[in-house]
């Protein structure tokens, strides 16, 4: 059953979130990270070019995890840091990510001069429709 929400309860919730003891999730500092896995941390590299999309699977999959930019690279990458005791979510996470980014590349496709030509010549070779519209009188009523 749901309680009604006293002052006091407002009150204690508040002093909880204000404190810093609720639990932090998704994206976090490398130390906070550290504190909170005990285990060892894995890595992955990401680029900059896909931070974001990696970014948004990672928070529908509630992943904990730090972002460590490298700046020593061209274009800069980013180092993904994630607790190896939750290692099944980011699996999930990460595989959702990589199929993502799979499905961009064969969408755009790459197309050769010849292959443009012959697509042009396809089009060209249609006849083009026309409308044709008499303007009468008797047809607007």
């Amino acid at each position: 059953k749901a309680e009604k929400m006293t002052s006091d309860v407002l009150k204690s919730a508040l002093q909880e979130f204000m404190s810093g003891k609720a639990e932090k999730k998704g994206r976090m500092t490398y130390k906070q990270l550290q504190a909170k896995s005990p285990s060892k941390l894995d890595s992955i590299e990401v680029s900059d070019r896909n931070i974001g999309d990696f970014l948004k699977t990672a928070r529908k999959y509630d992943v904990d995890f730090a972002l460590k930019r490298d700046k020593s690279t061209t274009p800069p990458t980013y180092h993904v840091f994630f607790s190896a005791a939750k290692t099944e979510d980011f699996k999930r996470a990460f595989s959702e990510y990589v199929g993502k980014g799979q499905g961009k590349t064969q969408k755009r496709g790459e197309f050769t001069r010849e292959q443009m030509q012959q697509q042009a010549q396809k089009l060209r070779s249609k006849p083009r429709k026309q409308k044709q519209r008499e303007k009468t009188r008797e047809n607007r009523r």
